[in-house]
């Protein structure tokens, strides 16, 4: 794609508005996917009794995200340590797990209650999620789509109100703010800025770890000033945690907080059906591996999923001729940055960008149909508990195959299998094609 040259501010938000349609065109299967969405979302706020349309009541688990970042920062002005220290009267795994100078950003929270910096976060999210909607549209566009008011209308709801935005309003975590950045990223580096694009990518890195695994599809594009600023960005905020709190403190959070964020030693033996409700390829990998090598150590499962991830984007990446064979590369990589560690579920706002762009460009051809499927399935964000409790009414041998299958991954994970399945289907579908344009044009 090659988008307008105009830069983030307000041209992105007016340049589009003019004229725009309610409907420009009938996009069946952006929507259905967007709209799938939906469901599971409205209804996690519908029952609720403490957050709803009409209902606002932090405490207990309500903002509690937001609350361990309050108290962080409280300490953290007050020259304590702010590590392994949950708000008093809560709960021991609500603490801060990001480096020491992200809390700084979390400062000027501490000057008023957790409950006003709660409410604060969250218009705050939704505003993130107006500029996010923004940039998708605009990107979108650029790749000769136009978008009505019915499309822009629900990538926003996508944001606030779907099943994968939920848990982030609820509990007051930042991935709304990450998913902005990655978005303003994708949009600037598609723009050549890769200053900004570096500096978008960096950010989420330092606080989350895995989105610098977006810096493969950089190096793939050899975006080398983008990988540069990425990287200096990422190691300022480390630097500027290491000077304002101390090595020592730094080096705790490197030897004690970075380790225990996701509980891999759950995957040894085969991850359990009632564990944390964890996005990761190493989930059905678990299951394979140890039903084969009981003994096996837990590295194994991780140089499995690396092989896999690495197999995939290897793929992907032999051929990016097209928008949309690019597009299909990206979404790919943003995948794998998910699911190639444990993951929560709530991250999946991050593959926002590329999978909308996909969906609106991608209008024909082998493979789409199951590519919708996919993205349907993606919002069916049950556990697997319930999917086996709800396959154990089959009758006999249906209900052991639905069990062992049911069992051994999330909903959402065989969804984007599915995309990705669709995706490589078309890609396979296209390589042959132009091959054998190729050939008869060589053809005397």
């Amino acid at each position: 794609m090659n988008l307008a040259t105009h830069g983030i501010g307000t041209d992105v938000f007016r340049s589009r508005l003019a004229g725009r349609p309610v409907i420009a065109r009938r996009y069946l299967g952006a929507w259905l996917v967007l709209l799938a969405t939906l469901p599971l979302g409205l209804g996690a706020y519908w029952v609720n009794p403490r957050i709803g349309l009409a209902t606002w009541k932090p405490g207990s688990q309500m903002g509690i995200n937001a609350r361990s970042y309050h108290h962080a920062a409280e300490l953290a002005r007050a020259g304590k340590p702010f590590y392994e220290a949950a708000p008093p009267g809560t709960f021991d795994w609500a603490v801060y797990l990001y480096p020491p100078g992200t809390v700084l950003g979390y400062y000027p929270f501490s000057l008023v209650g957790w409950t006003t910096a709660y409410a604060a976060v969250t218009v705050l999210s939704v505003v993130a999620s107006i500029a996010a909607t923004a940039l998708i549209v605009d990107y979108v566009e650029g790749a000769g789509v136009r978008l009505g008011w019915v499309d822009v209308v629900l990538i926003f709801a996508a944001f606030v109100l779907s099943t994968h935005a939920f848990g982030t309003i609820y509990y007051g975590n930042i991935n709304l703010f990450l998913a902005l950045s990655l978005t303003v990223g994708l949009w600037a580096l598609d723009r050549d800025r890769d200053s900004l694009a570096g500096v978008a990518f960096g950010l989420p890195a330092l606080y989350k770890v895995f989105p610098a695994l977006i810096g493969v599809w950089l190096l793939r594009t050899r975006r080398w000033r983008t990988v540069a600023v990425a990287t200096v960005t990422g190691s300022a905020g480390l630097l500027v945690g290491a000077l304002l709190f101390g090595v020592e403190t730094s080096v705790h959070y490197f030897t004690h907080v970075l380790p225990n964020r996701s509980e891999s030693h759950l995957f040894v033996g085969g991850y359990p059906v009632d564990g944390t409700y964890y996005l990761t390829v190493q989930q059905p990998l678990s299951h394979w591996l140890y039903g084969v090598w009981p003994n096996a150590p837990y590295p194994v499962l991780v140089a499995m999923a690396v092989v896999v991830a690495t197999v995939t984007l290897a793929f992907f990446y032999r051929s990016i001729e097209t928008t949309l064979d690019r597009l299909m590369a990206l979404l790919v990589t943003v995948v794998v940055m998910i699911v190639l560690f444990p993951a929560l579920r709530w991250y999946l706002v991050l593959l926002y960008c590329p999978l909308i762009a996909v969906l609106y460009v991608w209008d024909s051809g082998p493979g789409r149909r199951l590519f919708i499927l996919g993205g349907i399935l993606m919002s069916f964000t049950r556990t697997t508990g319930e999917v086996v409790e709800a396959l154990g009414v089959l009758p006999g041998p249906l209900d052991t195959v639905g069990s062992a299958v049911g069992g051994i991954a999330m909903p959402p994970l065989y969804g984007l299998a599915l995309m990705i399945a669709a995706c490589a289907w078309y890609q396979h579908r296209q390589r042959v094609d132009r091959c054998r344009s190729r050939s008869h044009g060589k053809t005397p």
